[in-house]
């Protein structure tokens, strides 16, 4: 399986250390306070992988991402029996099988974080209402609302998808509303503890300030993009393709699909999930809209993929899997395209070579990630040195899919012009460039200039 294959290939990202931070923590409460602290979603993706850490006793790479690992791999077989209750078998199948093959799936399948058991949690939760159409029997109202619980306790924005589902109860079973309700209240009480942790989080409005920083359109943009071929596909051509292919299959799916009650009920489902949200963006109401937190209502616009990919003698599924076969292999298998830079290979190597001198980071945003690796602590004091090595982390320009070096960093601006560079190592577009100044020169643990509240109160890492 593509998804055990590249799980540990890849050192952690930006956001996978706070995963890391947290589930390192030796008590129950530290965990809950450190979700409070640092995130922006539930906890229990949290505390599902501190309690397999502590179960593995191994803090690696893979051990972080096993949750994503196991919710991405269930979610096949789940998607399997959830649109049985609404198709065919013969496209249940496929369904599962765009699972499997899904690059934007299976990058979050390797993530240490709580997409991968969000697309669980809303795959689980359709079943349950599928399962609830056929039979409204009290077994089947707990289980979806064990489901809905579910979905709340991984992420905020399954709160628009089950929106969806309680409208589709409410019409569709006009007999148990009362039922309904009573459901709805003993989801009320299983997620009542989230509301401390809510609130906490959303008084800390820099955790989600980089969202509104990327154009709307942009981001209504790459929804279509990342459900049909995930991101930083190498080629346009590749990306475009696969696009095409999905998007003629979805909409005649709109128009010829013999299901037309599936197609209305999960359609308005679909429609709900997402619409809500991309609706509170558009008006300013409240504008958290990504592309990931949408990923809880991947189950119900996969049907109309499933239906209009099997046209022509599945000819257009055939020609979409090996697309979306070869785009995952290019971009796990490739640093340039990973969505993480690697700073667990280049801190390996510079570590041999800076060892008793301080090493500067850049962007100083990644300097946990840098002290993760080369095992060491930020510099707390000014320091005075005359040798100092830097990183400059790679980057993706505006339109670029490959990661780049950074031509010009702003070296001496930094860190003053006593400081030249006397060599450098290239690492995976990483440029470890060594400084030297001829006298012991004053070294800070941040650039003077660093005053905003989104970055940390130190860039350098000490010797």
């Amino acid at each position: 399986m593509l998804r055990a294959v590249f799980v540990g290939d890849q050192g952690l990202g930006y956001e996978e250390v706070f995963t890391a931070q947290i589930v390192n923590q030796s008590t129950f409460a530290a965990v809950w306070h450190g979700v409070k602290a640092t995130e922006s979603t539930p906890p229990l993706y949290y505390v599902l992988t501190w309690l397999w850490v502590k179960l593995s006793a191994s803090h690696s790479e893979t051990s972080l991402r096993m949750v994503s690992l196991l919710a991405g791999s269930l979610t096949a077989p789940v998607s399997f029996f959830a649109m049985r209750n609404f198709i065919s078998i013969r496209l249940a199948l496929v369904v599962a099988w765009l699972c499997a093959i899904s690059p934007v799936l299976l990058s979050y399948s390797i993530y240490a974080r709580s997409y991968a058991l969000l697309v669980l949690a809303g795959a689980l939760s359709v079943w349950a209402l599928g399962a609830l159409l056929e039979r409204p029997s009290w077994r089947r109202w707990l289980l979806w609302g064990l489901a809905a619980a579910l979905c709340l306790w991984t992420h905020y924005f399954t709160a628009f998808l089950l929106v969806a589902e309680v409208g589709v109860l409410f019409v569709r079973l006009p007999g148990a509303r009362a039922r309904l309700l009573l459901c709805l209240g003993g989801v009320a009480v299983a997620t009542a503890p989230l509301w401390a942790v809510f609130l906490a989080q959303s008084g800390d409005s820099d955790r989600t300030a980089y969202i509104a920083a990327e154009s709307l359109s942009g981001r209504l943009e790459g929804i279509v993009r990342q459900f049909a071929m995930g991101t930083n596909v190498p080629s346009a051509w590749l990306e475009g393709a696969g696009i095409v292919i999905v998007g003629i299959a979805v909409a005649f799916a709109l128009v010829r699909t013999r299901h037309r009650r599936a197609t209305l009920l999960l359609g308005a489902v679909a429609l709900t999930g997402a619409g809500l949200p991309v609706l509170s963006a558009l008006t300013g109401i409240d504008d958290h809209l990504l592309a990931r937190n949408l990923l809880g209502v991947w189950i119900c616009v996969a049907p109309f993929a499933a239906y209009g990919l099997t046209r022509l003698r599945s000819v257009p599924l055939l020609a979409y899997s090996a697309i979306c076969i070869v785009a995952v292999i290019a971009v796990e298998g490739n640093w340039r395209y990973q969505a993480a830079t690697d700073w667990r290979g280049a801190s390996v190597r510079l570590a041999a070579e800076a060892r008793g001198a301080p090493v500067a980071v850049e962007p100083g945003l990644d300097l946990a990630l840098a002290g993760l690796y080369m095992h060491r602590a930020p510099l707390t004091a000014a320091l005075h040195t005359t040798d100092l090595w830097v990183m400059v982390q790679p980057e993706r320009g505006a339109g670029e899919r490959a990661l780049n070096p950074v031509s010009n960093p702003p070296l001496s601006g930094l860190w003053g012009s006593e400081f030249r560079p006397v060599g450098e190592i290239d690492y995976h577009g990483f440029r470890l460039i060594h400084l030297h100044a001829t006298a012991a020169t004053v070294v800070l643990p941040a650039p003077p200039d660093n005053g905003s509240p989104t970055t940390p109160n130190a860039f350098v890492l000490a010797p």
